[in-house]
C-alpha cells in the first residue's frame, strides 16, 4: 500500500483507495487484523517446515518476518557490518539491495532463521577457514540473519561466479 500511496511520486490514489478497502474486507471477514493473519501464517509456516530441524536453523522469531520489521533487522545486518572484520563485512555489505515482502516465498524465508548449511556455503565460497566459518555463524547468530537474508547473499554470491 505505501508504494501506491497518493502521497508518494507515481502513487495512485483510486488503487490505494480499493487496496484500503480490500484490507477491511479481509479483516472483517477474517476477525482479525492483517498483521494478526500474517503473524499467524509465519508462526504456521515455521512449523510445517518438517524437514528443517529448529537446531539446523539460527534461533530466530517469525515476528522478525513481517516487512517493517525485515527492513529494520536488515538495516541492522548492514549496520552490524560496519563494524566487524572482514571479510564479514564484505558480505553483510551485499545485503544492501535485499528487499522485504509480504506474500509468497520470499515472505516464507523471512519468517524463519538461516540455517547453518546456507552460511557455510556463503563461508565456502567466501573461501573461509573453519576458524571464520565459526566466527560467521557468531555474526549471524548476532544480528540474527533470516533464511531470506542467506538466499540473497548465495544468490549474490553465485552471480559474482558466474
Amino acid at each position: 500500500m505505501a508504494t501506491v500511496h497518493p502521497d508518494r511520486d507515481g502513487g495512485d490514489a483510486e488503487l490505494f483507495v480499493f487496496l484500503a478497502a480490500l484490507r477491511e474486507h479481509v479483516e472483517e471477514c477474517a476477525g482479525g487484523s492483517v498483521a494478526e493473519l500474517h503473524s499467524s501464517r509465519c508462526r504456521k509456516r515455521g512449523r510445517d517446515h518438517g524437514r528443517d530441524h529448529d537446531s539446523d536453523r539460527i534461533h530466530y522469531d517469525a515476528q522478525l518476518g513481517y516487512v517493517d520489521e525485515f527492513v529494520m533487522l536488515t538495516m541492522r545486518a548492514i549496520s552490524v557490518g560496519q563494524h566487524v572484520e572482514e571479510p564479514f563485512r564484505s558480505i553483510l555489505a551485499l545485503l544492501i539491495d535485499c528487499g522485504a515482502t509480504d506474500h509468497g516465498r520470499r515472505a516464507a524465508r523471512q519468517c524463519r532463521g538461516a540455517s547453518y548449511k546456507q552460511l557455510a556455503a556463503i563461508g565456502h565460497r567466501f573461501g573461509m577457514s573453519k576458524a571464520e566459518r565459526q566466527r560467521w555463524y557468531e555474526v549471524a547468530r548476532s544480528i540474527p540473519l533470516s533464511d531470506q537474508h542467506a538466499h540473497h547473499l548465495l544468490g549474490k554470491l553465485q552471480k559474482v561466479a558466474a
